[in-house]
């Protein structure tokens, strides 16, 4: 069983307010729902939490406001493990907000954001965790937060060989090509791969065609994630590798935030096993995310280190 590296995310920080009924409603209706509670989100901070559940030494650059989400944000963070000496408070704006709507029947999620203070981070926020990103073996981004704080990092990440990987998503049409260029590892779904590469990616052939063209555009290795069905490891010059998810050992209550433990995990296995595959790597990551279906919530959902040694 391996100890974690150090892992620097520049994150995004939400506080999920979820709603859970029997099936979404249709436009314009009111439905009765079954439970509601409030949870700890954002895609960035989501990855964190689960890198450092498996053990990872993880530092999180990231903005909240100054109301009570932001403080018990932090808390949450300072619990969990999470350095935040480079987690601003920014006055007189919320802290980000998740309305997440889940249907009973199925585990599938709608998710309604609103930034807050997460727009406020800056490339010189990112500037001051410069000595802590130099440190790291990982830095992980996403696209909830402004495109120059992003850009930063992996500016940063390649003056000092640090592995970069960018979760993008939310997807955009386009993205810098220096940005691209500075992407180690470059993580989408189908409809992100879609949107990024403007072609189709509803079959495994079209996923193989949009990520070459990724790949063309700047990104070396590409992980295309395909929900139940696993991933797509485009690596390098290499065959697409497919890497199937386990089977589940129970039925699927909520989908919301099993993409970003797969992140997280992925963050913690390069960080820790530096001779490991990047298949091997996605395999695990597959395996540790499959178990968060499981469990009602986000966070709540993702495992701790000693329920998943066999996977260390």
């Amino acid at each position: 069983m391996s100890s974690g590296g150090r892992v620097v995310f520049v994150s995004s920080i939400f506080r999920d307010l979820v709603a859970v009924s029997p099936q979404f409603p249709k436009p314009g209706e009111t439905i009765s729902g079954s439970d509601f509670f409030m949870g700890f989100g954002g895609k960035g901070a989501n990855q964190c939490v689960m890198a450092a559940r498996l053990g990872a030494d993880t530092t999180i650059v990231g903005k909240v406001g100054d109301d009570e989400h932001g403080e018990a944000y932090r808390k949450n963070l300072v619990d969990q493990g999470v350095d935040t000496k480079y987690l601003g408070t920014e006055a007189g704006i919320s802290t980000g907000i998740a309305t997440i709507f889940v249907e009973s029947n199925t585990g599938e999620n709608m998710i309604v954001i609103v930034p807050g203070a997460n727009g406020k981070l800056s490339p010189k926020d990112v500037t001051k965790a410069e000595d802590e990103i130099a440190k790291s073996k990982v830095v992980v981004s996403i696209l909830e937060i402004g495109l120059d704080a992003v850009e930063m990092a992996f500016k940063l990440g390649r003056k000092y060989g640090v592995t970069t990987v960018l979760n993008a998503a939310p997807a955009r049409a386009s993205l810098p090509k220096e940005l691209l260029e500075n992407i180690d590892i470059l993580i989408v779904n189908e409809t992100e791969a879609e949107i990024l590469s403007g072609l189709p990616a509803t079959n495994p052939e079209e996923v193989k065609v949009s990520a070459a063209k990724l790949q063309k555009a700047g990104c070396k290795n590409i992980i295309i994630t395909l929900g139940a069905e696993g991933a797509l490891v485009v690596e390098g010059g290499k065959e697409p590798i497919k890497v199937n998810c386990p089977k589940l050992e129970g039925p699927v209550v909520d989908t919301t935030g099993a993409g970003d433990a797969f992140v997280g995990s992925l963050s913690f296995f390069l960080s820790s096993f530096s001779d490991m595959s990047l298949a091997e790597v996605v395999r695990r990551s597959c395996a540790v995310a499959s178990l968060t279906v499981l469990k009602k919530g986000t966070q709540a959902s993702y495992p701790m280190r000693g329920e998943v040694g066999h996977l260390l």
